[in-house]
C-alpha cells in the first residue's frame, strides 16, 4: 500500500492543519480518518483527566475508610465498639458507686450495705510529749501477732526519756516489722499519740500487741483498739455476702462496685447501654454515608457507578428495619436521623437496634473491604473504555493512555 506524502508543517504553527495517514491492518470496521489534529488540546485534556481521576480515586479511598471506621462502632464483635459500651447508674451514689466493663449485659441489681470493711487501728495514750516517760528502763520486748504469725520486736528505753522519745522509739521498732502495718505519730498541740493500723481492710488483718519483757505496750496504751478489723457485709438481690474489701464485683465480675457507707434503703444499680456515645456514633455513621453518597454523585462522570451501588442498596434494604429507630432513606438517597425517635426506641428496644445495626454495619464493612481489595483503576469509566473489545465505540481521549492506538494498528503523525 502506498502512503501519501505528508505535508510539512512548520514548528511554529502548532495549531495549523497537517495531513494524517493511517495504515490499517485487518480492521473489521470502517474508520473515518482524521484529516487535521491539534495535539495541544489533547495533551491538556489528558493531563486534566489524569489529575481528576487521581483525585477522585484518592477521595473514594478516604470516604470509604471514614465510612468503615463509623460502621465498626456498631460491630458487637469488637469489645470497645460503641454498641458494646455500657454505663451504670446508682440510685444512691453517696452510699455506693460502680463502673462497668463494656461486655456487661443490661441488668439491675438491688444492693443493701450492712457494714463496711475496716482495717484495725490501735491508738496509744495522748500525753504531753515533754513529760517524763512511764516506761521502765532497759530493753523493751513485745510481740506483734497477725493472722497466726508472731513477730518479736524490741528497743531500748532510758530512764531519762520523755514520752515523745518513747513513742518515737516504739515507732522505729514497729517500722521494722514484716507484717505491713502503718505507724504515725499524731500531735494535738504539744500532746502526742502513737497510732498503728493495718494497711488493708478485712477481718484477716487483725493484729495484737503485747509485752514480753518490760511495759512498753501497757505504758503507752498501744493495746487500745479504736477500730476493729472487719469484713464488709451486704445483700445483693436478697442474698447475703461478705468481702474483705469495700470493692466488690457483680455480674460475672463485669461490674465493680465501691461501697462508701451503710444505709437503710436498698441501692438500685442499673446497667444500660451508653446511649449518649451511641447517638454520637449514629450521627457520625449517617453523616459519613451521606458524604459518600454526595461524593459518588459528584463524580458519576468519571467513576463506574455500576460497581459502587451496594452502599445505596444496603441502606435501602435496611430502611424498613431502621425506620422505627428514626433512621430513614430520603428520596434523594441520603440517610436522615430523627434523634427524638431514636432515643425513645433505642432505650425501649436496644436489642432490636443492635441486631438491625449489626447487619447494616457488617454489609458496609464487607463492601469497603471489597472496594479496598481491588485496584482502584477498575472503578474508573476510562479503564473500562481502555480494555473494551470495541475500541472504536470509545470517544474518550483517555483511552489513548492505554495504548489503544497501538492495539488497533493506527499510526499517528506527531510532527508539529
Amino acid at each position: 500500500m502506498k502512503v501519501s506524502r505528508v505535508s510539512y508543517v512548520p514548528y511554529s504553527q502548532r495549531v495549523g492543519r497537517y495531513q494524517l495517514q493511517m495504515f490499517q491492518a485487518k480492521l473489521n470496521t470502517p474508520v473515518n480518518p482524521i484529516s487535521a489534529y491539534n495535539l495541544q488540546p489533547y495533551y491538556a485534556r489528558q493531563q486534566q483527566w489524569t489529575t481528576d481521576l487521581s483525585d477522585s480515586l484518592s477521595q473514594l479511598y478516604r470516604y470509604s475508610v471514614d465510612l468503615d471506621q463509623a460502621a465498626k462502632e456498631f460491630d458487637p464483635k469488637r469489645p470497645k465498639s460503641a454498641i458494646n459500651r455500657r454505663q451504670i447508674v446508682s440510685s444512691q451514689p453517696e452510699l455506693a458507686t460502680a463502673t462497668v466493663h463494656g461486655d456487661a449485659q443490661p441488668a439491675t441489681y438491688r444492693l443493701e450495705i450492712v457494714r463496711l470493711a475496716n482495717e484495725q487501728t490501735n491508738a496509744g495514750r495522748l500525753v504531753e510529749s515533754t513529760s517524763q516517760t512511764s516506761m521502765e528502763e532497759g530493753f523493751q520486748q513485745f510481740s506483734l501477732m497477725t493472722d497466726q504469725h508472731e513477730e518479736l520486736l524490741s528497743f531500748y528505753s532510758s530512764e531519762t526519756d520523755t514520752y515523745g522519745q518513747s513513742i518515737a522509739r516504739m515507732k522505729e521498732a514497729l517500722d521494722q516489722n514484716q507484717s505491713g502495718l502503718m505507724t504515725r505519730i499524731e500531735a494535738f498541740g504539744s500532746m502526742q499519740s502513737l497510732v498503728v493500723s493495718s494497711t488493708k481492710t478485712g477481718a484477716a488483718q487483725a493484729f495484737t500487741l503485747r509485752d514480753l519483757s518490760g511495759n512498753s505496750i501497757i505504758s503507752l496504751g498501744m493495746d487500745h483498739i479504736v477500730t476493729h478489723a472487719t469484713d464488709a457485709s451486704f445483700y445483693v438481690d436478697g442474698t447475703l455476702h461478705t468481702s474483705a474489701t469495700n470493692q466488690i464485683r457483680l455480674g460475672d465480675s463485669n461490674v465493680l462496685v465501691s461501697l462508701h457507707d451503710a444505709g437503710t434503703e436498698p441501692i438500685v444499680l442499673t446497667i444500660k447501654p451508653d446511649t449518649e456515645r451511641l447517638l454520637q456514633q449514629t450521627r457520625k455513621l449517617v453523616d459519613r454515608f451521606n458524604s459518600m453518597h454526595h461524593f459518588l454523585l459528584r463524580h458519576e462522570d468519571s467513576l463506574e457507578m455500576q460497581k459502587l451501588p451496594t452502599f445505596e442498596r444496603i441502606a435501602e434494604a435496611a430502611d424498613h428495619n431502621l425506620n422505627r429507630f428514626g433512621i430513614s432513606m430520603l428520596p434523594s438517597g441520603e440517610l436522615a436521623l430523627d434523634e427524638e425517635t431514636w432515643l425513645s426506641t433505642v432505650e425501649s428496644s436496644f436489642n432490636g437496634f443492635q441486631d438491625a445495626m449489626q447487619g447494616l454495619s457488617v454489609q458496609f464493612r464487607e463492601q469497603v473491604l471489597e472496594l479496598q481489595s481491588k485496584p482502584f483503576g477498575t472503578f474508573s469509566r476510562y479503564y473500562d473504555e481502555a480494555v473494551s473489545n470495541e475500541p472504536y465505540s470509545v470517544s474518550s481521549i483517555s483511552s489513548l493512555q492505554y495504548l489503544q492506538i497501538a492495539k488497533t494498528g493506527l499510526f499517528l503523525n506527531v510532527l508539529w
